[in-house]
């Protein structure tokens, strides 16, 4: 085991949902084409494509702990590939707000990007939903109104719609309050329970599920719970010997026990009552430690009980048994755990069948001089990994977007990227060919370039015409949006 820098959060929030992407110059609108929906399948360049229409947004600060931004919102779109928001930031006299936190490390950096809907509602040609910038009232508490667009796959764009920002009334000790923190909330502390509902003094944080799992390069922590007021503070993670005495380990190397215990800081990772939590620990922590004991405290200061777990192989479930996407267990050879979301009900399915699914599925991009864009998601289940030695550490079972790459005739050269404003997390990406089992034959991979915050380009030359499959792959657990764009020579 190396130096204490080894145990490090890979993956904090427990949904991804309203992360947000960087801010360009011209509102990072790209591309040359619109899309149209044929057959279940988006293809992208389409000459009758027209720009969806926003026809109502709403936006109010809301949740437990007010740092969240909610929108609500209604469209049309004839394309039916609507995907999410394009928002601006703005102060009383309509500057820019910079409150974004576009790379996602706790600071804000950007004054507009893109929110994924969430769960949009189709009725023919109109489409209904909502969508969450994540801690962007307590980034940017100068904001008091939002330039809205509406996007499409392709990253047509609405007219913008400036609305105010509605403030979330705060209740006090014992005054009636919503439950589900939309119309108002508790002050700092208090929790809105009761029949009826007041608000409460806050409960401590429970760490209810704890794994602690071996693994080649090192073994993973993984734990979830319940922080019924949102505002978890920190983990703390502590070692004991197998019979459940407190020791140290030698963190650093050197033959000397010198750590104790070490505090997970965790002040954005409960969302909607539950938290979750993944580290990579450094290679051999598990034969020092006999039990690991994680205990969770808010920022109120409750703390719970300690969760205590020992070391041992993360489980393995058989086809048609519920699994685990968080990972918790993992399934057998050719399965694949699907839907791979959390809190839907998710089985080891075949691998093989999903990818093919997956593969008719994909949007497909046709590669210009010009440059063409598509907007997508990595999300759910791990279909493939990217090529050994691609990504730092080689993470497996990572959430993932496909796209169909179409080529019209042979190309000297063509270049994907996702350095664009509309990528918000750490991509890997990579090319193959058909529908593969997995990724040995890529025609290339990349996994950051350098001065883009964990974004992907890739130059693959001499191709011929024809369709490729472009994995856009997640280095952390929790995926997000991505902006890929196809450029040919």
């Amino acid at each position: 085991m190396t130096a204490r820098s080894v145990w490090f959060v890979s993956a904090v929030l427990a949904a991804s949902s309203g992360c947000v992407g960087g801010s360009s110059a011209d509102g990072g609108v790209t591309g040359d084409g619109g899309a149209r929906s044929d057959g279940g399948v988006t293809v992208v360049g389409h000459p009758d494509a027209v720009p969806p229409q926003l026809v109502m947004v709403q936006a109010q600060v809301s949740g437990r702990t007010g740092r969240d931004v909610h929108f609500t919102v209604k469209a049309k779109d004839r394309n039916l590939d609507v995907v999410g928001l394009w928002v601006r930031l703005l102060d009383a006299s309509g500057s820019p707000v910079v409150g974004l936190d576009s790379d996602r490390d706790g600071v804000a950096d950007a004054a507009e990007g893109a929110v994924s809907l969430d769960a949009p509602k189709w009725v023919g040609e109109a489409v209904s939903g909502s969508a969450t910038l994540r801690g962007t009232a307590a980034l940017a508490p100068l904001a008091t109104q939002v330039g809205v667009v509406i996007q499409d796959a392709t990253n047509l764009r609405s007219m913008e719609t400036v609305i105010p920002i509605v403030q979330q009334p705060v209740r006090a000790p014992g005054e009636a309050c919503d439950v589900t923190a939309a119309a108002d909330r508790c002050t700092a502390g208090q929790g809105c329970r009761g029949m009826p509902a007041t608000c409460q003094e806050g409960v401590a944080p429970q760490v209810t599920r704890l794994g602690f799992y071996r693994a080649a390069g090192g073994p993973t922590i993984i734990l979830e719970g319940t922080e019924p007021e949102d505002d978890l503070l920190t983990v703390r993670i502590e070692f004991q010997n197998a019979q459940g005495q407190a020791i140290s380990v030698d963190s650093d190397g050197d033959g000397t026990p010198d750590l104790a215990f070490f505090d997970v800081a965790a002040s954005t990772a409960a969302v909607d009552g539950t938290f979750f939590l993944r580290m990579q620990a450094g290679d051999g922590l598990d034969a020092q430690v006999g039990k690991l004991v994680a205990t969770a405290t808010d920022a109120a200061g409750h703390t719970g009980a300690p969760k205590i777990v020992a070391p041992s192989a993360v489980p393995t479930r058989s086809s048609g048994q519920t699994c685990d996407p968080r990972g918790f267990d993992v399934c057998g050879p050719m399965l694949a755990c699907s839907p791979g979301t959390p809190g839907a009900t998710n089985t080891c399915s075949s691998a093989a069948s999903l990818r093919a699914t997956q593969c008719r599925a994909m949007p497909v991009l046709i590669a210009t001089a010009e440059g063409a864009t598509v907007i997508g998601r990595a999300e759910g289940g791990s279909l493939w990994d990217a090529p050994a030695g691609c990504s730092t550490n080689d993470p497996k079972g990572r959430p993932e977007g496909m796209v169909t790459l179409r080529l019209m005739s042979r190309a000297d050269s063509v270049t994907l990227s996702t350095v664009h404003a509309g990528t918000n997390f750490d991509t890997t990406m990579y090319v193959l060919t058909g529908c593969p089992a997995d990724s040995s034959a890529s025609l290339g991979c990349n996994d950051d370039l350098p001065q883009s915050s964990g974004a992907s380009q890739l130059v693959l030359t001499d191709m011929p015409a024809g369709d490729y499959l472009v994995v856009i792959d997640s280095f952390d657990t929790s995926g997000g949006a991505f902006e890929l764009s196809a450029t040919v020579q």
